[in-house]
């Protein structure tokens, strides 16, 4: 309604089974030129137990400067901030090219269906992007990627009191694997990129039923964080051997994979960020990489590149008491509205 209001004719996308997934406003330029989307997330991770915040979840309370509220810093300072850019810019106009203003409906769910929809909704994918998500220590060109696993392990039932036949346990399989996994060796592929290497977790185990069965099944569940030299590719393999040691008859099930992705410290996209939010943020702002993914990942692996542009500053994400710093609202959308136009106004 507020974008409506205001003239900007937002789109409502919707993915293949009718839901609505995400919302989208397009600002056409003056004249033929780059299309930059800029891109933040609407909806929210469970607010956890409202008896462990100082204010309902969804008050929207003020205290100290700090907006509190699940939210407030991922991602609906953003998704407020790129509002009025959008309104800022159909109002004055652009010089050339489009920029593109997506509110992303289906991030936290980890299945990104906004920016899916939107693909799909446009004639080209744009010519880059940018993530409005918070924290301002830098401009962040890149990311490691990531392989999911899913670890079948087969035992053979018994009765766990039996002094004869004692079965085979499998989660003392699933055990043994993520033992191997707590202190993981990768192989000699640096990546100067990600000084800090990848990273491999077993993030669930699940199996047995009560306690008087030994279990013939164990689900173990990995996350391996990918480098460009250490891909899905590289990681299949890797964890195909480690599995073999434990279980030789171990099913693998890749349940998904994106790879990782650096946007060059001279791209225009990356200049025109820095130098837009180290004049907004008032310090020297540079381009960095960070451990954990985004939608960049998968926007990159669609030739699209991508930056996690400085945002709010914040504190408690995803737990009781998020909140977001109100001061540090107008330095963002100061930025975002010089970043643009550096961005478009270039040949």
């Amino acid at each position: 309604d507020w974008l409506a209001g205001n003239g900007l004719h937002p789109r409502l996308l919707e993915e293949g089974a009718g839901k609505p997934v995400a919302v989208l406003v397009e600002i056409a330029g003056a004249a033929p030129g780059p299309v930059l989307c800029l891109d933040a997330c609407i909806d929210t991770a469970p607010a956890g137990d409202p008896g462990q915040w100082s204010a309902p979840p969804f008050s929207g309370a003020v205290r100290d400067g700090r907006l509190l509220g699940r939210g407030s810093a991922d991602s609906k300072a953003g998704v407020a901030i790129l509002a009025h850019v959008a309104r800022h810019f159909a109002r004055s106009g652009l010089p050339r090219g489009a920029l593109h203003v997506l509110f992303d409906a289906d991030e936290h769910t980890g299945r990104f269906g906004g920016v899916r929809a939107y693909l799909d909704a446009i004639a080209r994918p744009p010519d880059a992007a940018s993530l409005g998500y918070p924290g301002n220590a830098g401009v962040i060109a890149g990311s490691r990627g990531f392989l999911r696993a899913r670890l079948r392990f087969a035992g053979v039932a018994a009765h766990s009191g039996d002094a004869e036949r004692r079965g085979v346990n499998a989660l003392t399989k699933a055990a043994a694997f993520a033992l191997k996994l707590a202190d993981p060796v990768f192989p000699d592929a640096a990546d100067a990129a990600f000084p800090f290497g990848p990273a491999a977790t077993v993030t669930r185990i699940e199996g047995g039923e009560g306690f008087s069965v030994v279990p013939d099944l164990a689900v173990c569940h990995v996350d391996i964080r990918l480098t460009r030299t250490f891909d899905a590719a590289a990681a299949t393999r890797w964890l195909e051997a480690i599995v073999r040691v434990v279980d030789a008859e171990a099913g693998i099930e890749i349940v998904d994979s994106w790879p990782a992705y650096v946007v060059p410290r001279d791209d225009r996209l990356v200049q025109s960020f820095t130098q837009a939010a180290s004049a907004a943020f008032g310090r020297p702002l540079a381009a960095d990489v960070c451990g954990p993914s985004n939608i960049g990942n998968l926007l990159a692996a669609r030739g699209v590149p991508t930056v996690c542009a400085p945002g709010v500053s914040f504190g408690n994400m995803h737990a009781a008491d998020e909140w977001a710093d109100i001061a540090s609202i107008g330095p963002v959308y100061a930025m975002y509205c010089e970043a643009a136009l550096r961005f478009l106004s270039r040949p």
